[in-house]
């Protein structure tokens, strides 16, 4: 079960651009809802205030809702459960959302914490993705030491994806790892051994990522992940993953060897020029008061460039 505080819950409600939902396991009400959800299905936030979310989801019912919540709190391992069922707008047609629940907690209560996205939206974004990494293969364009794609092909398929960007259009967000400590390891073990690692990172990745995530070596030390079709909490959940693994990398020869790491993510809301927005991504991370921990993931919002 994940611990929550209000802050991190505002944070939340404030930054997403999915349908996120809180509620309360015990009398299906909602105790939050984030403005962007709202205002998708028609209302103000205060308005949802006084519903239940089954009056929203046309093919739940009440009980139907209570058995899932009920079997979440007997599986739930950190994981949550998915719910796929239509949604209805206040106007319009009913859109097939998926829901991925997950109990948390908000100063020592339980709650529910939904977060959904339209189907029809992913399945297009999938699409589109597999569209361009098809292009982007007609040539050989991978890195040689991660077998990830090199920087042109990623600036090449990041342009083409930030153009439909929009509160409209496609969700978009990025991570980068920064490798902090590449230059020690080949200093301290070897340039075959550092060349090594990043084998390891570039398998890492592609194991980590979905089919439709772009997984890249932008510079020396810097890789990249594109996530088309995906919200920050997505892009936090994958650094999460990518960054306990990391913890568990050990070489036996090399017992002292470690990869220090720092994974910034960020969800780009409009479409904007890609060296631009990656610069201001590593500069965010540059400036960041870190403490000295083997492995940190750093929530960067939603990334603008505000123009002078």
């Amino acid at each position: 079960m994940a611990r929550i505080s209000e802050q991190e819950v505002t944070h939340i409600l404030q930054q997403s651009l999915d349908l996120v939902l809180i509620l309360d396991p015990g009398d299906l009400t909602l105790m939050f809802v984030n403005e962007h959800g709202a205002n998708w299905l028609g209302y103000t936030a205060a308005d949802l205030m006084d519903k239940l979310p089954i009056e929203f989801m046309p093919e739940m019912s009440a009980a139907e809702l209570e058995g899932i919540l009920e079997n979440l709190r007997i599986l739930d391992e950190g994981e949550g459960t998915v719910l796929v069922t239509p949604v209805r707008r206040s106007i319009g047609n009913d859109h097939d959302f998926e829901f991925r629940l997950q109990l948390i907690q908000i100063d020592g209560r339980e709650f529910v914490l939904a977060n959904g996205r339209d189907i029809a939206e992913r399945v297009a974004v999938t699409d589109e993705v597999h569209n361009l990494l098809a292009d982007a293969q007609t040539e050989s364009r991978q890195d040689k030491t991660t077998q990830l794609y090199q920087r042109d092909t990623f600036l090449q398929i990041f342009r083409d994806l930030v153009k439909e960007v929009g509160p409209d259009g496609l969700r978009l967000t990025l991570i980068v790892i920064d490798m902090k400590n590449l230059h020690d390891i080949n200093s301290q073990f070897g340039q075959s051994v550092g060349d090594r690692v990043l084998r390891n990172m570039g398998n890492l990745l592609r194991h980590a990522a979905t089919r439709e995530d772009i997984c890249a070596r932008f510079s020396g030390r810097k890789l990249c992940i594109l996530m088309p079709g995906k919200g920050q909490n997505d892009g936090l959940t994958l650094a999460d993953k990518i960054n306990r693994a990391l913890a568990k990398v050990k070489y036996s020869e090399f017992p002292t060897l470690r990869i220090h790491s720092s994974v910034g993510v960020a969800e780009l809301p409009e479409p904007n020029e890609p060296e631009l927005l990656l610069e201001k991504v590593i500069s965010q991370m540059r400036e960041l008061k870190t403490v000295e921990l083997a492995q940190e993931v750093h929530r960067l919002g939603l990334l603008t460039l505000q123009l002078p």
